[in-house]
């Protein structure tokens, strides 16, 4: 005897109807084809075979694109980070009591998550021209988004027993946030932003195929070239990469304790990536100066 009712049978049965029209209606409008799928299995196994043969002589060309690469996410999380902390804190309501900049920065943050990093980047493509700024700037709006939302529901979630302990000996906000709130969050906070960097490595190579600069730039090249051999070499450097960053970044996190050693040395990865921070920043002034100049030509030829 079923134990199923039969209303029970009826609804699995409407749902699973529902589902398979829909299915088949969406493939209609797609116009997608079942046959051309199949037929097309030999076109991607000769393009799997393309790919057996890596051109190990393009490697230092793919290096140096991967170094831009890795220069690009570390600048881009290190931008977002700074970001991102200070403004956590305003879309939280146990420190923003005001209601009016806590739903702004609510909104904000929710609308910066919205837009796919892809578009962003064909956005800075447009407006600065190929290169890795763009890059910088559409990754950097990306990781502030995921930064700040994390950290954000961190803040509402905190044990507010220690909080209210602070709040008790007379602290003003900003000893409250120092005190009560950063030892609480900081472990995370450091874990979101080795995690939003592991993500941007990724996200940075799709980037190079807008012109974003780093490696998605040569790999897109290299595919319209149809120089199969240096994809290969490519998507083979890549991987190793990723997988490389993924392992020591997950090992940092497991690690990360309250020890003076480990604190030590996140400060001087932090010096570190200031450090070439500031040096984009040069490079950014030198290009806005470029972009006055000929903002200047153009005024003077119209």
């Amino acid at each position: 005897m079923s134990v199923l009712t039969f209303r029970t049978k009826l609804k699995i049965f409407i749902i699973s109807f529902l589902f398979f029209l829909l299915l088949i209606i969406s493939a209609i409008v797609v116009e997608f084809n079942l046959f051309d799928l199949i037929f097309g299995l030999n076109r991607i196994f000769d393009f799997l075979y393309a790919l057996m043969r890596p051109n190990y002589s393009y490697f230092p060309v793919i290096f140096q694109k991967l170094m831009e690469t890795i220069k690009i996410s570390i600048i881009g999380t290190t931008i977002a980070v700074i970001f991102a902390f200070p403004f956590s804190f305003l879309a939280t309501h146990i420190v923003m009591k005001n209601k009016i900049i806590y739903y702004f920065s609510r909104i904000f943050m929710n609308f910066i998550r919205t837009i796919p990093d892809i578009v962003l980047a064909s956005i800075f493509v447009a407006i600065f021209g190929i290169g890795v700024l763009p890059g910088i700037l559409a990754i950097s709006l990306f990781s502030f988004g995921i930064i700040t939302k994390l950290l954000s529901e961190d803040i509402d979630a905190i044990d507010r027993n220690q909080l209210e302990g602070v709040i008790s000996t007379g602290s003003n906000t900003i000893q409250m946030i120092y005190f009560g709130i950063i030892p609480q969050i900081l472990p995370n906070f450091i874990s979101y932003s080795l995690y939003t960097f592991e993500v941007n490595v990724r996200v940075s190579v799709v980037l190079g195929l807008v012109g974003a600069g780093g490696i998605g730039q040569i790999l897109i090249e290299n595919i319209r070239l149809m120089n199969y051999d240096n994809v290969s070499m490519i998507v083979f450097i890549t991987f190793l990469a990723v997988l490389v960053i993924d392992y020591v970044s997950e090992k940092i996190r497991e690690k990360i304790l309250w020890k003076r050693e480990i604190l030590l040395l996140f400060s001087l990865l932090l010096l570190f990536i200031i450090g070439l921070l500031a040096q984009w920043i040069l490079i950014l002034i030198g290009l806005l100066k470029e972009f006055q100049e000929v903002w200047q030509l153009l005024k003077e030829c119209l």
